[in-house]
């Protein structure tokens, strides 16, 4: 790429200033403190603005002598900086783009500098005045402003955009106590149906809009809501559920009765967003469902189901996995969302008059719900999933997003058919890490680690001294360590994703090895425990996660394939290089024995051995099988393990002699969806674990939505 050479002068966007002479960022007139390196990226950025600076084209000019991981890492913490400074984000930006595995582009609006024209005027002769004159003046007028127009456009466009988005006005749609998800308008936008887990289950509920009764539809334990749609002639309600029983789409009244199974479901399930839409004629439900014929056994494809024959008729979409379909107000595009993988996600629309697929934006940290404007002519989604700030997006200029000035911590949104309104949920989940004293008749648990965000993953020490972990406290998931209290926090990464983890200590002590889908790609990094710049391992295959340490701390094991849905055990040696795999089939989790024999892994919920040189693969004989496939850990000759006992979550311990569990321990509380590990400190007498200590959620609903 050739670089778009500036002579030297100033360049503006937003409230920022670059002096490319003196080498300083301004805001408002006032310096910013930065580094020369972080200067320099944010000027070749700023020089093709709208274009990619690769990574290679950044290495070769700013780090033409460094290695290549001292190159990266310093690129990295440049682009970070910048962020900082800019108040931007990786997941969400305005100025500064990650194409991942590619580079950078400037996204934001360059302003061009004034120009200084010569005030030459000629000497003309003034014209007489005829009648013919007013006519001539107007259409030089409508000329210039016919020609002016395709620039004018944009600029008359944007600023009644922004004069609409001042008046959007956020308000609670419901206050009750529990967590609330897949919200759904009645035609008129009198009332909304929504699930609420607050009553006695997990059911369906309609509310009035304005008024707090709320009329219960379903009965059911459990109940594994996916999708919820009115029908837009407001007689019907349809219910996607995935369980393990009775699996389906269902249609019932707004007013309650009994419910109708219309088509069969698979077990295979998406944990984000909607995945029920109704066309605007009311004849067809677009629905995502697992394809029997796919290789993939956590595949979900999209479908179109007609409620005339019921017949179930798969749309070509070139997506693995494909999450909360959306038909337009019109009826005239399908939308939906594509996980590539867990931190790469993309927003398309099919043209249903032609089946031309359209690509809205990619490269976004989790989508956790999409919309579509009364007029059909933006999308709204929230991003990145869990932790979503509200964005939009038009159909006419894919990749040009803007951030709407209200509402965060966004899932599942509706847009009222009739009005000018938005719901959403906005859930809270703090999860805090628990000690648990083991030398007792009686083990009592007691909080150490805690935040009013989520920590989980906790690994300790081979001292027990200290707890590594992972935390969104600073804002995106991060590596942190503090002592076994959990005293003396301190930061290790600063990646700036959502989706950063598994901190796993060395045997020394003096590394901590972890995992980041930082750029795209998952990758396993190093870092030391007391704070430095993380380095990424070179492994010789890619996609690489769930880092574990050999006994020995000459090997670290690891999974890979997780993003193409085969996931296997594979080793490399710590200082990285070729990598070596441990076992053929499905692995998830390895962790070496106690006394380096074996590599233990978890497989559909049951437990595995293998020895380490890949021989000898088999069951853990009279293991119980356990639904938290990453809340375990050998100690001794003993396994402790998490499994449901009586509806709620125990902690079991396993004695591998004599092939019989007992439990030690029945949680308050229920856990995350991600627990990422259970460690037992070296002496046996305590181990930590993570709680959900508190999850609620309301509906709020955005108006003057335009």
């Amino acid at each position: 790429m050739a670089e778009a050479e500036k002579s030297l002068g100033a360049v503006r966007f937003g409230p920022f200033e670059l002096s490319l002479e003196t080498q300083e960022l301004r805001k408002n007139g006032m310096p910013l403190k930065l580094s020369g390196q972080a200067i320099q990226v944010l000027a070749m950025l700023t020089a093709n603005p709208g274009k990619l600076v690769t990574r290679e084209e950044l290495q070769k000019k700013l780090w033409p002598a460094e290695s290549f991981g001292d190159f990266e890492h310093g690129l990295n913490a440049a682009v970070n900086k910048l962020r900082e400074k800019l108040g931007d984000s990786a997941a969400t930006p305005t100025y500064i783009e990650t194409l991942p595995g590619r580079g950078y582009r400037f996204i934001g609006k360059i302003e061009s500098e004034d120009s200084q024209s010569s005030p030459v005027e000629s000497e003309l002769p003034k014209p007489g005045w005829n009648r013919k004159t007013p006519l001539a003046v107007l259409a030089v007028v409508l000329v210039g402003v016919a020609l002016l127009y395709p620039w004018l456009r944009p600029l008359i466009e944007r600023q009644i955009r922004i004069a609409q988005l001042q008046r959007l006005k956020v308000v609670p749609l419901t206050s009750v106590i529990g967590t609330v998800w897949v919200p759904t308008f009645s035609p008129d936008g009198s009332q909304v149906a929504f699930v609420w887990t607050g009553g006695s289950g997990c059911d369906l509920y309609v509310k009035v809009i304005g008024q707090e009764k709320l009329l219960r539809l379903t009965h059911r334990n459990p109940a594994g809501f996916k999708g919820v749609a009115w029908s837009p002639d407001g007689r019907t309600i349809a219910i996607s559920q995935v369980t393990p029983n009775d699996s389906g789409v269902y249609l019932l009244s707004p007013v309650g009765g009994a419910e109708r199974k219309i088509a069969n479901r698979s077990t295979v399930g998406w944990e984000l967003g909607n995945e029920l839409s109704w066309s605007p004629d009311g004849k067809r439900l677009a629905m995502v469902d697992h394809d029997a014929d796919s290789l993939l056994p956590n595949s979900l494809q999209l479908f179109v189901l007609s409620l005339g024959s019921l017949e179930k008729t798969m749309v070509k979409t070139d997506c693995d996995l494909v999450t909360e379909p959306a038909f337009s107000p019109k009826g005239d595009y399908l939308a939906w969302v594509c996980v590539h993988n867990f931190s790469s996600y993309s927003l398309h629309i099919q043209r249903l008059s032609d089946a031309r697929n359209v690509e809205l934006l990619r490269g976004r940290d989790g989508i956790s719900g999409i919309a579509w404007s009364r007029d059909g002519r933006r999308l709204l989604f929230s991003s990145p999933a869990g932790i979503g700030d509200l964005w939009e997006v038009t159909v006419e200029r894919p990749n040009v997003i803007e951030k709407l000035p209200v509402g965060h911590d966004a899932e599942d949104l509706a847009v009222n058919p009739a009005g000018n309104r938005l719901a959403y949920t906005q859930n809270r989940r703090n999860v805090n890490i628990w000690r648990l004293d083991l030398d007792e008749p009686q083990p009592h648990a007691q909080r150490v680690v805690t935040s009013s965000r989520e920590q989980t993953a906790p690994n300790l020490s081979p001292d027990s001294s200290q707890v590594a972990f992972q935390s969104d406290r600073s804002g995106s998931t991060e590596i942190w360590v503090s002592d076994a209290d959990g005293s003396n926090a301190l930061q290790l990464s600063s990646f700036g994703i959502y989706q950063t983890g598994t901190p796993r200590w060395s045997p020394d002590g003096k590394l901590i090895a972890f995992d980041s889908r930082a750029g795209g790609e998952s990758n396993i990094y190093l870092v030391d425990p007391h704070g430095g710049v993380p380095r990424k391992l070179d492994i010789d295959i890619r996609g690489n996660n769930q880092p574990t340490w050999s006994r020995d701390g000459k090997w670290i094991y690891f999974v890979n394939g997780e993003d193409s849905q085969h996931p296997t055990a594979w080793k490399v040696p710590s200082t990285g290089g070729h990598a070596v795999r441990v076992l053929e089939g499905e692995a998830a989790m390895p962790l070496e024995s106690p006394d380096g024999q074996l590599v233990y892994f978890m497989r559909q919920g049951r437990l595995w051995s293998v020895r380490t040189d890949g021989t000898d693969e088999r069951q853990v004989e009279g293991m119980p099988a356990s639904m938290f496939g990453d809340a375990w850990t050998p100690f001794g000759s003993s396994i402790y393990f998490m499994a449901v006992e009586g509806g709620k979550v125990a902690i079991e311990f396993f004695d591998l002699r004599t092939r019989r569990s007992r439990v030690l321990y029945v949680l308050e509380k229920n856990v995350p969806q991600w627990v990422g590990g259970m460690p037992v400190s070296n002496d046996g007498k305590w181990l930590l674990f993570p709680q959900l200590d508190e999850r609620s959620g309301d509906l709020m609903m955005i108006e003057n939505l335009n």
